[in-house]
This record gives structure tokens, C-alpha cells and sequence, in this order.
């Protein structure tokens, strides 16, 4: 049961996600569930009424040696695949050794001294804790206290303001008014991350696409990390987005269709729930000031699957944001019907119950840092027209 419990947890951890794992997390993963094998195939055997054959230990433990280096190797073989897919250098023997030394000692000493191996166990997890924490994209900037315009006065930052999404609505879309916005060629209501990010690549990528006759709209609804906002929830953010285009539009509909601005929504991770929000009140309340709506990388299951009017749904091939959400535990997760791939092409391996949602999860740790194309990092090209996306 020790043998068959251990082997089990170990492939499970070398399982492959669709982005380069470095060594410390390699380590930290297989070692950490090759570990838990032992420790639950230990319990359940000695709970066990009687002795195994020493025959037959010596035959499962030979068999399971086997079964785990095989999975060590296709590991190192797919970790391979998705390096040259990405451009990413080849594994080092620190990852092999992470993969493979680290676990089996272990075990080694879960089995033989376990008291010792807990106490050394505890001081590692404390150590590699604070190196293992989700990715979150953040320019590093404070968040305004006013409407602050950029000098090109192209993006207009609102102020944060959550317990009156209306009347920072107002006073950005003023500001708005202020910088001859409503004389512009386009104007994009941006929706922002949970720190209150904007990505700048799709800032360029709109104002060359508009030959900088742009007005970005961001207002923020948080000021934490991404992903702790994704947990609490999403009301700030649809609730930010849905008042800033409920003012905006007011704006808008008191010009005649042809002497508006282009109405673009665009919205990256948990700012693209926001602007599919957006997107919806729109298409109930004003369905033909709507030109276009660009969603980058929403988590699954979060947004719509259609849209009544020109929508893209952008995504990258690696990124497990798009692939990760709750449900996943027991079912693959499903993209809306206008989702663009894009990025290289990667390896994926099988949908797993509850396999496939962890190490989505580990891969989530990663997910920032490659270049734009791989994993949570894209580029101007998210700004392009919904119809170049299709073609």
C-alpha cells in the first residue's frame, strides 16, 4: 500500500501543465506529494490486519520504481515540448534532481526517521512559502485619489472610490469631456485589473490603432492584488464598469450616431468580466452604440458564451487563467464561442478531474513570466479590430 500510495501522488504532481515549471516548484510539488503518498500509504498500512508477503513487496516495490521513473522521464520529455514551444531554455539537472532525488529522499526518510523528516519538512514549507504566490500583474503604480490624465491625454485614470462608482463615473467622464473627448476618433472604456492595472500594451496598441485620436477610460474598483480580488468576487468590478458606461452613454446619446466617438470595450483577466458586464447593459439599454468589445484572457467560466453584438475573446494557448476556475474540479472548463487563440502552439495533455485543476493552479504561479504570448502576457496586438481577430 506505501509503494502503490507514492507512486500515485508522484505522477499526479509530475502531471504536466501547458507552461514551463522551474526547478524550485518542480521540487517543491513532486516532493511535497510524494511525501503525502508516503504518509497516507503508511497509515493505511498499519492499519492493515496482517503482514504482506515479502515476495510480493519486493515484486510491487520493483514494479513501482519502474512505473515512477517511467513518469519521470516522460515528464522531463513533455517539460521539453512545452520549453521549445515557448522558447524557453532546457531543463537543467537541478530539475532533474528536483524531480527526482528530492521526492525519493523523502520518502527515504518518512520511512526510516519520520520524526526528523516532519521537523525538517515544516522549516522547508515555511521557507518556500512566500516563493510560491500567484502571479499578479501590477505596474507598481498608487492608485489616483483624482482623475489624473496622462500627458498625451490619451488614458484617464478615475479615482478609486468604492462606495461611489457614480460619482467617480461622473467625474472621470467629465475629465473625459475636458480633454475633447467626444471630438475623438474612438473612445475605449478599459476595465481594470483588481490592483487597479491597465495593461500598457493594449494602451499602445489602441492608440496606434486610432492614430492617437483615442480617450482610454479606466476607473478602478480595488486596490489588492488580482487574484484576491478575483476571490472576493466580482460585484466591484461589474458594478464600476456598468456606472461609467451608464454615464458615458448619456454623453454619447445626445449626439447623432454619425458624430459620436467609436464605443470600444476592452477588458484583461478579472477587468474583462467587468466589460462583458458592460457589454451586456449595453446591448439592453443602447444595443447600437456599441462597436466592439476585446476581452484578454477572462477566467473561465466567468463571461458570457455569446454576444449580440462584435465581440473577441482573446486568449493564449499557454495561459491557465483562461483555463482555471472552480468547476474545473470535475469537469473541463468550456470557452465562450468567440475565444481567439493565440501564442504558440503548446503540447496539452488529457483533462483530469481534480489533476488538471491542480496543476492549472500550479501553473497560475508562472503565468507572468514569460514574454507576451505565453502565459498571462499579451501585447498590442489584443487592440486590433474584432475583425482582424477573425480573420
Amino acid at each position: 500500500m506505501l509503494v502503490i500510495s507514492v507512486v500515485i501522488s508522484y505522477l499526479i504532481a509530475l502531471y504536466p501543465g501547458t507552461l514551463p515549471r522551474d526547478a524550485v516548484t518542480t521540487t517543491v510539488l513532486a516532493t511535497g506529494f510524494a511525501a503525502a503518498g508516503a504518509t497516507i500509504g503508511m497509515l493505511l498500512s498499519r492499519r492493515a490486519s496482517r503482514e504482506p508477503d515479502p515476495q510480493s513487496v519486493r515484486v510491487v516495490f520493483g514494479v513501482g520504481v519502474l512505473v515512477a521513473a517511467g513518469g519521470a522521464g516522460l515528464a522531463v520529455w513533455w517539460q521539453s515540448l512545452i520549453r521549445a514551444a515557448v522558447g524557453a531554455p532546457p531543463v537543467g539537472l537541478d530539475w532533474w534532481a528536483g524531480a527526482t532525488v528530492a521526492p525519493a529522499a523523502a520518502v527515504t526518510g518518512i520511512v526510516l526517521i519520520p520524526r526528523v523528516t516532519a521537523v525538517v519538512a515544516a522549516s522547508a514549507v515555511a521557507l518556500t512559502a512566500g516563493l510560491l504566490a500567484p502571479a499578479n500583474a501590477d505596474d507598481g503604480q498608487p492608485l489616483p485619489t483624482t482623475v489624473v490624465v496622462s500627458e498625451s491625454q490619451t488614458l484617464l485614470r478615475g479615482q478609486l472610490s468604492p462606495l461611489d462608482f457614480d460619482g467617480a463615473a461622473a467625474r472621470l467622464v467629465k475629465s473625459w469631456l475636458r480633454s475633447g473627448g467626444l471630438s475623438a476618433w474612438a473612445v475605449v472604456v478599459a476595465v481594470p485589473t483588481g490592483s487597479g492595472w491597465v495593461d500598457q500594451a493594449a494602451v499602445a496598441g489602441f492608440v496606434d490603432r486610432f492614430d492617437g485620436d483615442v480617450r482610454i477610460l479606466a476607473l478602478p474598483y480595488a486596490d489588492v492584488e488580482s487574484w484576491k480580488a478575483f476571490i472576493s468576487g466580482d460585484a466591484a468590478a461589474t458594478g464600476s464598469s456598468v456606472a461609467l458606461i451608464r454615464e458615458l452613454a448619456e454623453v454619447l446619446e445626445s449626439r447623432p450616431a454619425g458624430q459620436r466617438p467609436r464605443l470600444v470595450l476592452y477588458g484583461q483577466s478579472l477587468g474583462a468580466v467587468g466589460a462583458d458586464a458592460a457589454r451586456v447593459w449595453l446591448e439592453d439599454h443602447h444595443p447600437s452604440m456599441l462597436a466592439e468589445t476585446v476581452l484578454t484572457a477572462p477566467p473561465a467560466e466567468t463571461v458570457a458564451h455569446g454576444s449580440a453584438t462584435p465581440r473577441a475573446v482573446v486568449a493564449n494557448r499557454s495561459d491557465p487563467v483562461v483555463r482555471w476556475s472552480v468547476s474545473s474540479l470535475w469537469r473541463p472548463p468550456t470557452r465562450p464561442h468567440d475565444t481567439v487563440l493565440d501564442g504558440p502552439r503548446v503540447p496539452v495533455v488529457p483533462w483530469l478531474p481534480v489533476v488538471s485543476f491542480l496543476q492549472t493552479s500550479v501553473d497560475l504561479l508562472s503565468a507572468l513570466d514569460g514574454p507576451a504570448g505565453v502565459g498571462h502576457r499579451y501585447g498590442a496586438e489584443q487592440a486590433r479590430p474584432v475583425s482582424g481577430f477573425r480573420g
